[in-house]
């Protein structure tokens, strides 16, 4: 069982080795803690994944989406993609967009829905996690926050 939290500045050090554990940047990390959600696992309290939301204005981009290898298997990802969408339902954001390197169909479970490189606003193509990110090395999803009621999973937050 895990719980999801945001993130705080004590948790910079574990989100900096979880994310270089990935091979992931860690950019933006040391400056905006807070941007990244924290999993911890309930059985040992340790912090065993992360994921990043950078915002502008009312747009947002998941990146680094990261969990120990031993506590990744399909139901947990599914159930903590689940308890994400669930904490930016009740932000003020409005579009969610992500890169995805897998199989988009996971994510059109959710209400994602992919989008032509060129369709990206420029804040979200400029931002620090896609900066090095071509059309060739993933596809880039939407997630419209409110308009996706029929897909809308209840998850409960605190515990997963």
């Amino acid at each position: 069982m895990y719980s999801v939290r945001q993130a705080n500045t004590k948790d910079r050090e574990t989100i900096v080795r979880l994310l270089r554990q990935a091979s992931v940047s860690d950019w933006g990390v040391e400056c905006h803690p807070e941007n990244f959600l924290m999993v911890d696992d309930c059985r040992s309290h340790q912090s065993v994944g992360t994921v990043g939301l950078e915002v502008y204005g009312t747009k947002g981009v998941l990146r680094s989406f990261v969990l120990e290898k031993r506590f990744r298997n399909a139901k947990s990802i599914l159930e903590l993609i689940g308890v994400i969408l669930s904490h930016v339902q009740r932000s003020s954001l409005q579009e969610i967009y992500l890169i995805t390197g897998i199989n988009p169909d996971i994510f059109q479970v959710f209400g994602f829905e992919p989008l032509d490189w060129e369709s990206l606003p420029e804040e979200i193509r400029s931002s620090a996690q896609n900066r090095n990110v071509g059309p060739q090395e993933g596809i880039p999803m939407i997630y419209r926050c409110g308009n996706n009621s029929s897909t809308k999973i209840e998850w409960d937050s605190k515990k997963v």
